[in-house]
């Protein structure tokens, strides 16, 4: 049947899977520890506003009174309903109750929050666990890792830990050696990881502790810096080994024949627009740089990146939820610009399946906007909407990941 308004094309839509690029899903203990809405809302991207539920009727308050329009909060709301069956709102009136109903359903199935995702639209989601790169928690059926490299950049000395407390040299049984055996272990390390199915992509998420001024490769202030106590090391200098590492990450990526994922945009807003990487694109041409969040807030500098670089690959993951009508706007442009069409992509980014589905319903009704918008004023052809639909939710994905 072809489409002919919102309601036909948003019905095409919905009746699609979805692949996501970016998930940071909790592993099965974090669930087996006694759920409730709480406790689901303390780990998405709703308590980032600074109002964070903690069991108090204030602290509920509070949240709902600053943020319930929140885009976050309307996407979270809308996946809460999704996933536990119900279309109640999440009010102060109602919070015990739907509390109750989210822990009598993960006690009677310790699986949900996974099986969650798969029975809600997800046919599989490209997993960082940051906090061990690599592992797919235990669960291939519907996790693909990409593999975080951030924590290699602090490795100059045994005591020198990443910002999430991980100490390179011990997380990686690195023994000690030259600054060559070092970028050797690592290698070798994701080398044996890809080897096993367990590399997607490579992820740097390093715009939440630096800037992504990335472009000087100095070995010589690399080796300066590598074996010397932390106390010692100057903050450009720290910079500048990270930046030598990194470039070695490129060319593993290059070598792997994986995409590298790369945080843009919200984060160290003074350090995070997607420009500062064009010496990047320009030295790895035959790398394949996923930039992630389209930018934001930097969304139109993301779209000339994508325009003028066929080795960017732009990603609306993150920005449906972060603000859907900068999303909806996003797409416009990437469609519009963007080198190839096969090159756009979306994943959820959250960590509690209530958020990731709710992420999922935002993506499919900025599509179904975006496509709406399109062929009602004569960019779409009505047989082309499917064709979009598909590569939009799914089919890009598939191609760039496998």
């Amino acid at each position: 049947m072809p489409v002919t308004n919102l309601q036909s094309i948003s019905d095409e839509i919905d009746a699609l899977p979805v692949y996501s690029d970016h998930e940071h899903h909790l592993p099965d203990a974090f669930f087996a520890e006694g759920m409730t809405l709480d406790r689901s809302l303390e780990r998405s991207y709703v308590a980032w506003t600074g109002f964070v539920p903690d069991g108090t009727e204030a602290s509920r308050a509070a949240l709902l009174d600053n943020v319930r329009f929140n885009s976050y909060f309307f996407w979270y709301e809308r996946g809460f309903q999704k996933m536990h069956g119900v279309g109640d709102a999440i009010t102060l009136e109602k919070w015990d109750e739907l509390s109750s109903l989210l822990s009598r359903h993960y006690t009677e199935d310790p699986d949900l929050h996974w099986k969650a995702l798969l029975q809600g639209g997800y046919e599989r989601l490209i997993q960082d666990a940051y906090w061990n790169p690599g592992d797919d928690m235990g669960h291939p059926e519907a996790f693909v890792p990409t593999f975080r490299i951030d924590k290699f950049l602090y490795g100059y000395h045994p005591e020198q830990g990443a910002p999430d407390d991980i100490y390179p040299w011990q997380h990686y049984g690195f023994s000690g050696g030259t600054l060559d055996d070092y970028i050797g272990m690592m290698r070798d390390t994701v080398r044996e990881r890809h080897a096993a199915g367990l590399v997607a992509a490579l992820k740097c998420a390093e715009a939440y502790n630096r800037g992504l001024d990335l472009a000087e490769d100095d070995r010589e202030a690399a080796e300066a810096a590598f074996g010397k106590s932390p106390s010692l090391v100057s903050p450009e200098a720290k910079r500048l080994f990270s930046n030598y590492i990194f470039h070695r990450c490129c060319e593993l990526a290059v070598e792997l024949e994986v995409p590298f994922q790369i945080h843009t945009g919200l984060a160290n807003l003074a350090g995070s627009n997607p420009m500062q990487l064009i010496p990047i694109l320009e030295r790895y041409p035959q790398a394949r740089f996923v930039l992630f969040h389209t930018g934001y807030p930097w969304t139109a500098e993301a779209a000339g990146l994508a325009h003028n670089y066929t080795n960017v690959l732009p990603s609306l993951t993150w920005t449906a939820t972060i603000c859907t009508s900068a999303a909806i706007r996003a797409l416009h442009d990437l469609i519009d610009v963007s080198c190839s069409i096969n090159r756009i992509t979306w994943g959820s980014d959250c960590w509690v399946p209530e958020e990731s589905l709710g992420a999922q319903l935002a993506w499919r009704h900025i599509v179904a906007r975006v496509l709406t918008e399109r062929f009602e004023d004569g960019r779409v052809r009505a047989n082309d909407v499917s064709v979009l639909a598909r590569k939009l939710l799914f089919e890009n994905n598939r191609a760039i990941y496998g």
